[in-house]
């Protein structure tokens, strides 16, 4: 030969499988490394896939060697080499054992005696007397004798096994043969199981559940597994390809022509002869010496009788298989042994098995954690409630409106109540109330915030210190109208997004056939959530706006607006960090917690910015009192200036007037101007807190008012001067 010695070997799988594949890869590496040869290479291929493989190499005679290692490969590898049979040199090794061609070689090996020893030793190690196997099944072209081996080996060793198995459809199915063996493990209590698959994912499988796996797929699973692995016989192939590439190689030696070695079937199985025996065995230390020496010596029985009188061939199990071939001895032919199939009595056949697609539910914990948190949040917003109920006559509830206090705790409240929903299960009710409660609630908040920051805005910085009446329920209507914009971009979304819940798999690292509830929207519902993100940015730059234009106020307990500019620069914040983090690329749970926290916090910050200060003054200064501001006399500028200007007014009309500046009827409902008539007097000095105070509530300020009022002089010298009696409110 001109040119070097070429093997290429075809194969079902990876050679990393650590199954049958692997080691058909070890006889080609044996083979290589005992010959030198240096052209050997190793394919993956479906039967479909060879013949375009191979067939410019045939043709071009550029292949001396292709070795198809599975029965797939059988039928398109003998297509080839009929066609080729005179014009290329290629020989073909196929597995089978029918008519060959001068090119073609076959082997087939004994699938049966080793099932069958794998199976003796299960019955004498099963603890429950229970026992699975899984195969292929007749979808992959495989009947179940094999199965039946193994069981007979197991019924022979201990009559009262129960066998259990399933059908697989595939060699090679990871996903499948997990699955199944879960369920012998857990459905039927099986401790012990064999396959006759390509891989060892049964045997990962077994070993995760804590029992001991077999290895009974050719490989020698005990050198990697250890003592996690009881038994295992591993395919010598070496012992085989060998003899037959030494073969090939000398008769495609010109030297050697007209003088050329017979092609020749092989058949490997257990074997006196240490160089023909084709099954390695290797036992756990924790298998028994009895139990060793037991499989040892059936072992010897299979290499001492011809295979046509083993007890896989010859018992009383296979009557009704058996008798129409021969009712002397009883024993069943080779032929008939390949077309068992159907389940034997004692055998257990649980049927192909079909992959169910679980759900994976979002971890219990998250959902625990953030319902008992919301909970317990929803408590205390219901005890503040109760509280600004009771201390509403408390200047420090009084000047910031009871009314609008509760109003901002409900809509805590249902933020709250959209946490808990927003962690329960995932249904299209679900989807859809969790979006309309959280967004109502952030509305309600954020809304009203906006709307107290803007009245303090309107009242503190005016330019002519005109006094303003701007009551409670002038401002409703306001938190109204945003709350309608909520309600109609919500109702979009509902009506023409199709916000629902879908079943999705391939997301978040889930397995294969595992999915998860999801909410999803179509582009309409995506934009119009866009919408109302905007809308939320909108209100919310106005509140950092506004709360900005009356930092100036110098009443503690008129200056919420600090309060609240603090509560609204912590969520613009949040909702900064928030936004980009959710751009980008989450898992469905990260995402979720990462909302909910921070819909919590949000909310949690905010109501403690505005009602902790306030529910501290209630207690440090007691039910009916406030902080200084309130016990003095300290006139407020603002308020001051007003009644100066005021009064400078009064005297160029010659009406005397409050130096309050009737602030007092600003923030009442019980007159429709926002002017109130002159007073019989007007007090000497300045304004005091309590007459603020009256600016921020809904009552007269005969109710509020402890200071006395005293007359002062007009200040045109033609009037004369008026007087009025000091009254006292008690």
């Amino acid at each position: 030969m001109t040119r070097p010695f070429r093997i290429v070997v075809l194969a079902t799988g990876p050679a990393s499988d650590l199954g049958f594949n692997n080691m058909i890869n070890q006889g080609r590496i044996g083979v290589s490394k005992a010959l030198n040869i240096e052209a050997s290479e190793y394919y993956v291929v479906t039967g479909e896939e060879v013949d375009p493989l191979l067939r410019d190499w045939v043709r071009d005679r550029t292949v001396d060697f292709v070795i198809c290692s599975s029965v797939e490969h059988s039928t398109p590898c003998l297509n080839l080499a009929k066609e080729f049979l005179n014009t290329s040199h290629t020989y073909f090794l196929v597995r089978g054992s029918g008519a060959v061609t001068n090119n073609t070689i076959q082997i087939t090996y004994n699938y049966a005696s080793s099932n069958y020893i794998s199976g003796y030793l299960a019955g004498l190690e099963s603890k429950t007397k229970k026992i699975g196997f899984l195969s292929p099944g007749a979808a992959a072209n495989n009947n179940d004798s094999f199965v039946y081996a193994f069981w007979v080996g197991a019924k022979h060793a201990e009559p009262n096994i129960e066998f259990y198995y399933y059908n697989i459809g595939s060699y090679l199915s990871p996903d499948a043969t997990v699955r199944a063996t879960e369920s012998l493990i857990n459905d039927y209590k099986c401790d012990v199981l064999a396959d006759t698959l390509d891989d060892f994912s049964l045997g990962n499988t077994v070993i995760d559940a804590g029992l001991k796996a077999m290895g009974t797929n050719g490989f020698p699973q005990r050198t990697v597994h250890g003592e996690n692995v009881l038994y295992s016989y591993a395919y010598n192939w070496t012992k085989y390809y060998l003899p037959i590439t030494k073969n090939i190689m000398y008769n495609l030696d010109p030297i050697n022509a007209g003088n050329q070695i017979p092609n020749a079937k092989w058949y490997a199985d257990f074997n006196s002869n240490p160089d023909q025996n084709f099954f390695d065995l290797d036992f756990s230390v924790s298998i028994s010496n009895d139990t060793k020496k037991a499989v040892l010596t059936e072992v010897k029985n299979l290499t001492d009788h011809q295979r046509k009188d083993h007890y896989y061939y010859c018992n009383t199990y296979l009557a009704n298989y058996s008798l129409p071939y021969n009712k002397t001895t009883g024993c069943i032919s080779t032929a008939a042994f390949f077309y068992i199939n159907a389940p034997l009595e004692g055998m257990t056949y649980l049927g192909l098995y079909n992959i169910s697609i679980d759900e994976v539910k979002p971890s219990h914990s998250v959902q625990y954690s953030i319902s008992i948190v919301s909970g317990i949040l929803m408590l205390i917003v219901l005890l503040m409630m109760l509280g600004i109920g009771i201390y509403k006559d408390n200047p420090s509830i009084r000047s910031a409106s009871p009314i609008f206090l509760n109003f901002i705790l409900f809509g805590g409240l249902i933020i709250y109540l959209g946490g808990i929903i927003w962690v329960s299960p995932v249904s299209t009710h679900q989807c859809n109330a969790r979006f309309w409660l959280v967004t109502l609630g952030f509305t309600t908040l954020i809304a009203s915030l906006v709307v107290k920051n803007v009245r303090i805005w309107l009242i503190f910085d005016n330019p002519e210190l005109k006094a303003i009446k701007i009551t409670n329920y002038q401002l409703f209507p306001y938190v109204g109208a945003f709350l309608l914009v909520n309600v109609l971009l919500m109702g979009i979304l509902t009506g023409v997004g199709d916000l629902r819940m879908v079943e999705e798999t391939g997301i978040d690292g889930i397995g294969k056939y595992e999915f998860m509830k999801v909410c999803k929207m179509n582009s309409q519902g995506a934009a119009t959530l866009y919408t109302i993100l905007g809308y939320f940015a909108a209100l919310l730059l106005v509140g950092v706006f506004v709360s900005w234009k009356i930092r100036i106020v110098d009443i503690e307990e008129f200056n919420e607006s600090r309060a609240i500019a603090n509560t609204l620069y912590a969520i613009s914040f949040c909702l900064f960090v928030i936004v980009p983090l959710m751009v980008a690329p989450q898992e469905k749970q990260s995402e979720t917690i990462i909302l909910c926290v921070a819909g919590l916090f949000i909310t949690t910050a905010a109501l403690a910015i505005l009602f902790v200060p306030k529910f501290y003054r209630v207690f440090k200064y007691g039910v009916q009192g406030t902080n200084d501001m309130f016990k003095s006399k300290k006139p407020s500028n603002v308020a001051t200036a007003r009644a100066e200007s005021a009064s400078k007014n009064s005297q160029s009309s010659g009406t005397r007037t409050n130096r309050r500046g009737n602030m007092i009827d600003d923030f009442s409902d019980d007159s429709e101007s926002s002017v109130a008539p002159p007073p019989a007097s007007v007090p000497a000095t300045g304004v005091t807190g309590a007459t603020i105070l009256a600016e921020f509530t809904d009552d007269s300020v005969s109710d509020i008012d402890d200071n006395e009022t005293e007359p002062i002089e007009n200040d045109n010298e033609d009037s004369p001067p008026s007087s009025a009696p000091t009254t006292e409110n008690n």
